[in-house]
């Protein structure tokens, strides 16, 4: 998988460099807010993903009815061990026992201009491939998550619509994930997003 991602991603790099010497390219820096939907177990504990937030920039390249659209994002989510007996115990604080996760997100649409091209108001349909990469696990006094225990290479399908009212832009996209989570445990990961932010 990962010779896979590195030859996607060898080939974007060089398909983007050629397309950028003909065409217009804009900057879209964004900030937003996730939630993650992770179901997976380790031993006797349930594995939860949460909320979180995030911030990056995208380029869009090509100011046709198709363009490019790659981008590199920091995400930070909450994750959260629980062992199941402890789901029907009203006196257990779920919120103690949680950690932050966090990566970094280098999604390589293909964006569809679904309006043309007005300055004004614009919608948007874009889909890819997303690889994530763990930059770290905060690590607790009462969490036994660690960073060990993840594949710190993972990959994803995206797909998504976007607005753009004069220079504003509002992103929705959900990310349906391809790999484990986990090592050597079944689960994947999947995430929606909701940006927000400029282009020039």
């Amino acid at each position: 998988m990962k010779r896979l991602i590195t030859v996607l991603l060898t080939s974007c790099m060089v398909l983007l460099m050629s397309w950028q010497t003909q065409a217009q390219v804009k900057l879209n820096p964004q900030i937003g807010v996730n939630v993650s939907a992770l179901d997976a177990k380790i031993g006797d504990l349930k594995t939860e993903a949460k909320a979180g937030w995030n911030a990056g920039l995208d380029f869009r390249i090509g100011d046709g009815f198709i363009y490019l659209n790659p981008g590199a994002h920091f995400y930070s989510n909450t994750a959260r061990l629980l062992n199941e007996a402890d789901l029907e115990d009203p006196n257990i604080d779920m919120w103690r026992d949680e950690t932050k996760i966090q990566s970094i997100k280098t999604p390589l649409n293909i964006g569809f201009n679904l309006t043309g091209g007005s300055k004004f108001l614009g919608i948007r349909a874009e889909g890819g491939i997303v690889p994530t990469y763990v930059l770290g696990v905060k690590e607790t006094d009462t969490y036994t998550l660690k960073i060990e225990d993840l594949n710190r290479l993972t990959w994803g399908y995206n797909v998504g619509v976007g607005v753009d009212v004069l220079f504003l832009t509002a992103d929705l996209s959900y990310e349906i994930g391809q790999a484990n989570f986990f090592k050597d445990v079944e689960g994947k990961n999947n995430m929606l997003t909701l940006n927000l932010g400029i282009r020039f």
